[in-house]
């Protein structure tokens, strides 16, 4: 037993990945969220709309249109990047080219001409959001296959998630505070005294494009392709269309999707809703109030979720993955049920104890999850005899999309749903009692669905072990 990362840990010297490579890959993983993520559930509305003028229902299908392109084109670069051979691997220069023109297109992004008009504004949003996803899947794509083949042990994988929780949660927190930054008092218009959005992004977007080119570039300059040199360079390359239908009837991979599916759509529909909760039920309609709420709320929740890291991976070495995330989804329920007593007008602040009970519980699942991705390669390779990390991971990344995508037109139909009406100074009773009802119910109904996918989930410890000493039985060890 030998400590490392701060842990007891059995995992052989072989098998570790090298620190510098743990970091590099764990800080990367943040690249995606920060180009895509932020930039489209953040920033978007705010810079178009309230900074250009542009209408919401036109962002809205231009974002619609931008994100199916996304979606779109993952299996094409998880199955390209599977088939290429290069004397730098088959990951690394998706990774590294792709890392540098995502930057540079970021900028181009908040940028438009002037003088184009408003149809010319919207073709060229339309470009460049086209081009901008373009070149980040051709890097998160190949960085998230080459995530799932660092190491051959069942352990060390989710030892690497750890690290990349960890620095999802900083990069968290500075989305949390973007607006915040661009509307500060660097940034305000001379002639009325009111916050430049458009200057202030301009500004801000060259810290998110500095960010994405070194988060993106590191992983691909440090990484090695463990697998690459003794099985992928002489195994066949794969047609796209039978490469699809294989990743398609990988059973394991499908209970994976699915407990991502339902833990995205059960998080974003009612994320709308509980934020109007918060704003309606529980600050009686003070806006101000509620955002002081959610600014401490956020920052609690981040510290909350870095402080559960090391006791997740602890028990990530003693107990099955599986057994974990279940554990997990039941506390997480429990957690949330918390609201019925914690929603109090008079006591607004109590709100935050379920939240973070909650995000301490889920914290583990983003943990776990990745980490489930990589062996779940290894059972497709004993069925296929091929390593074929990117198409899976670009099926499984496109259906967590589609997820997102359906959980943000649920959400605005679950609000519809209580009867709320903007116009009024003041909700009904009636309304926030539903509103609450719902915030608090549906989550549980969703999370019950991840706990079946779970239960029908097959890879546990014991058959990843078999699984590895059959491969390396056939092909040897890497």
């Amino acid at each position: 037993m030998s400590r490392r990362d701060g842990f007891l840990t059995h995992i052989p010297e072989a098998d570790r990945i090298p620190f510098g490579q743990k970091l590099a890959f764990g800080a990367g993983a943040s690249m995606s969220w920060l180009a895509a993520d932020m930039t489209t559930g953040i920033l978007w509305m705010p810079f178009f709309n309230i900074g250009l003028g542009i209408s919401p229902v036109v962002l809205g299908a231009i974002l619609m249109v931008l994100r199916l392109w996304d979606a779109f084109m993952d299996p094409v670069i998880g199955t390209l990047s599977d088939n290429t051979r290069t004397r730098w691997g088959r990951r690394r220069p998706y990774m590294f080219v792709g890392s540098i023109l995502s930057a540079i297109t970021y900028l181009l992004l908040w940028r438009s001409p002037a003088g184009v008009g408003e149809s010319g504004l919207l073709a060229y949003l339309v470009v460049a959001g086209l081009l901008f996803f373009t070149f980040t899947t051709c890097s998160s794509m190949p960085f998230g296959a080459m995530q799932m083949e660092l190491t051959p042990n069942y352990d060390e994988r989710t030892h690497l998630m750890a690290w990349t929780t960890f620095f999802a949660k900083c990069f968290n927190l500075l989305g949390g505070w973007s607006l915040a930054i661009i509307t500060c008092s660097l940034f305000l218009d001379p002639a009325t005294g009111k916050p430049d959005i458009v200057r202030g992004m301009q500004a801000f977007s060259w810290v998110v494009a500095g960010l994405i080119l070194i988060l993106g570039l590191l992983p691909a300059i440090v990484g090695r392709e463990r697998y690459y040199q003794k099985a992928v360079v002489r195994q066949a390359k794969e047609p796209f269309w039978k490469s699809l239908r294989e990743s398609l009837s990988n059973g394991p991979l499908w209970g994976l999707i699915g407990v991502a599916f339902f833990l995205m759509l059960s998080g974003v529909s009612v994320g709308a809703l509980g934020q109007y909760v918060n704003i309606y039920y529980v600050n009686g309609g003070d806006i101000a109030a509620a955002s002081v709420i959610v600014g401490w709320k956020s920052t609690v929740l981040v510290a909350t979720g870095i402080a559960c890291i090391p006791m997740w991976t602890w028990l990530g070495e003693k107990f099955d993955k599986k057994a974990i995330m279940a554990s997990m989804v039941v506390a997480t329920m429990a957690g949330h049920l918390l609201y019925i007593f914690c929603l109090r007008p008079d006591m607004p602040y109590l709100q935050i104890l379920p939240a973070v009970f909650e995000v301490g519980t889920i914290s583990a699942i983003w943990i776990f999850l990745p980490s489930m991705k990589a062996d779940v390669a290894d059972h497709d390779e004993l069925h296929t005899a091929r390593r074929r990390e990117g198409s899976l991971n670009a099926v499984y990344s496109w259906f967590f999309k589609i997820a997102s995508t359906l959980a943000l037109g649920i959400g605005g139909l679950v609000l519809q749903s209580t009867g709320f009406d903007a116009k009024l100074p003041a909700q009904p009773p009636e309304v926030l009692h539903r509103m609450v009802v719902i915030f608090i119910a549906l989550p549980i109904v969703l999370w019950s669905f991840m706990l079946l996918c779970l239960w029908r989930y097959p890879l546990n410890r014991p058959r990843m072990a078999e699984i590895r000493r059959t491969l390396e039985e056939r092909r040897g060890e890497l």
